[in-house]
C-alpha cells in the first residue's frame, strides 16, 4: 500500500479533531453542526474528476488548444486553467444546502457562519483524501516513508481552514439573500484566487521556492483575521425557556 495513505489517515483524524474541535468549541459545545461534516467529503473528486476535466475539454476543443500542452498552451487557456478552479469549487462545496434539513439550520447570520464552516471543512477533508489518491498514482513516491509526506499533512491542515473560511463566507452571503449572494460568492472567489496565488507563481517560476514556502502563510493569516472578525461579530444562538431562538449580536454586524 502506498505510504501516502497512512499519512492521509493521520491527517484526516487531525483535521477533523481540530477543526470539529473549534465548531464545538466556539458555538457552545452545539452538536447540530457535525452530521454536515459528511456532506461535502465526496464533492473534491466530483469536482476534479468530472467537472473540471470536462469543462476545460469542452473549452479547448472549442478554442483548438491540443491536449497535453502544459505551459506551451496560449496564455488565456493557461489563466483559464487558473480561475476554473475557485470557480466551480466555490460553487460546489454549498449543493449540500439544497437538501432541506441542511438549509434549515441557515437561520441567522451566525448559523450560516457555523453551517458553511463545517461544508468547508468537510470539502477539505474530502480532498485530502483525493490528493492521497492522486499522489499514489505517481510510482515515483512510492519508495518514501509514510513520515515523508509531512509537508502534505501540514498543507491539508491549513486548507481545510481556508476551505472552511471561504464557505462561511458564501453563506452568510447566502442567508443575507439578494445582492450579498453575489458579494459573498466573489469574495470568496477572490480569496480563493489569492489563496492559490503562491503555488500558481511558483509553478510559472516567477518565484523561488524559499520564497513560495514564505508566501504560503500570508493568505491563511489573512483568512484566519477575516474568520475571527466574523466569529466575533456575533454570538450562538442560545434557547430561551419557551423554545425560542434568540440571537445575540455584538456592536458589529457579520460582513
Amino acid at each position: 500500500m502506498p505510504q501516502i495513505y497512512f499519512m492521509a489517515v493521520i491527517t484526516f483524524v487531525i483535521s477533523l479533531a481540530l477543526w470539529g474541535g473549534l465548531i464545538y468549541l466556539f458555538t457552545g459545545h452545539v452538536k447540530r453542526y457535525f452530521w454536515l461534516l459528511l456532506l461535502g467529503l465526496p464533492l473534491s473528486a466530483v469536482a476534479n474528476l468530472v467537472i473540471k476535466p470536462h469543462v476545460v475539454t469542452v473549452v479547448g476543443q472549442a478554442a483548438h488548444v491540443p491536449p497535453g500542452l502544459g505551459l506551451a498552451a496560449p496564455v488565456w487557456f493557461l489563466a483559464f486553467k487558473v480561475l476554473i478552479t475557485p470557480l466551480i469549487e466555490e460553487a460546489i462545496k454549498v449543493v449540500p444546502l439544497l437538501l432541506v434539513p441542511a438549509w434549515k439550520i441557515v437561520a441567522s447570520r451566525v448559523s450560516a457562519l457555523w453551517v458553511g464552516f463545517a461544508l468547508g471543512i468537510s470539502f477539505g477533508l474530502g480532498e485530502a483524501v483525493f490528493i492521497a489518491y492522486a499522489v499514489a498514482q505517481n510510482a515515483v513516491y512510492d519508495s518514501l516513508p509514510w513520515y515523508a509526506f509531512t509537508g502534505y499533512m501540514n498543507e491539508r491542515l491549513l486548507t481545510c481552514f481556508a476551505h472552511g473560511v471561504l464557505t462561511a463566507i458564501l453563506v452568510v452571503g447566502l442567508q443575507r439573500g439578494s445582492q450579498y449572494i453575489l458579494y459573498g460568492y466573489l469574495a470568496a472567489l477572490g480569496l480563493h484566487h489569492f489563496l492559490n496565488a503562491p503555488t500558481v507563481m511558483y509553478q510559472f517560476q516567477w518565484i523561488s521556492l524559499e520564497l513560495y514556502k514564505f508566501s504560503l502563510l500570508i493568505p491563511f493569516i489573512v483568512l484566519a483575521v477575516i474568520f475571527e472578525r466574523m466569529r466575533r461579530a456575533a454570538r450562538e444562538p442560545k434557547d430561551d425557556q419557551s423554545g425560542n431562538e434568540i440571537v445575540y449580536w455584538h456592536r458589529h454586524t457579520v460582513e
